[in-house]
């Protein structure tokens, strides 16, 4: 039984000290609907978490939404991108949390969706893909 108190006990210390892998900001991105006929009106919409409300790096950053069309791989994929836009002086900066981007699909297959974001500072956080199935009306 002692070990399993040091074993909570590191876990606590590791916490309280900052441990670099707590925390870590993560992107969760989400396709609604993600399946339909087509056309396909889509809204993707990414959160991304472990970032602190008043991080001045994640106010207004550089945003890329990632998108793979049907039959193609990731090297020719299409990249819509805005730069950082922050004006604010560092102590009125709030971090942005929830990125949202609307696209219709005409063409049946699979679509491949990516957010990256990137703070002021270089950080950047990608989501993971998201699919979106377009079918055809018969």
């Amino acid at each position: 039984m002692p070990c399993l108190v040091l074993i909570a006990g590191a876990g606590l210390v590791g916490a309280l000290a900052g441990d670099p892998h707590q925390d870590k900001p993560k992107i969760k991105l989400i396709a609604e609907p993600m399946v339909g006929f087509t056309p396909v009106t889509t809204v993707l919409t990414g959160q991304i978490s472990g970032i602190r409300p008043g991080d001045a790096a994640f106010c207004h950053p550089a945003v890329t939404w990632v998108r793979v069309n049907p039959g193609l791989g990731e090297d020719d994929a299409f990249r819509y991108h805005q730069d950082a836009a922050c004006r604010h002086p560092e102590s009125e900066a709030v971090a942005v949390t929830s990125f949202t981007k609307t696209l219709t699909l005409h063409q049946p297959g699979a679509y491949l969706f990516k957010l990256i974001v990137e703070g002021r500072d270089g950080r950047k956080v990608e989501s993971a893909y998201t699919k979106v199935q377009v079918l055809r009306v018969q």
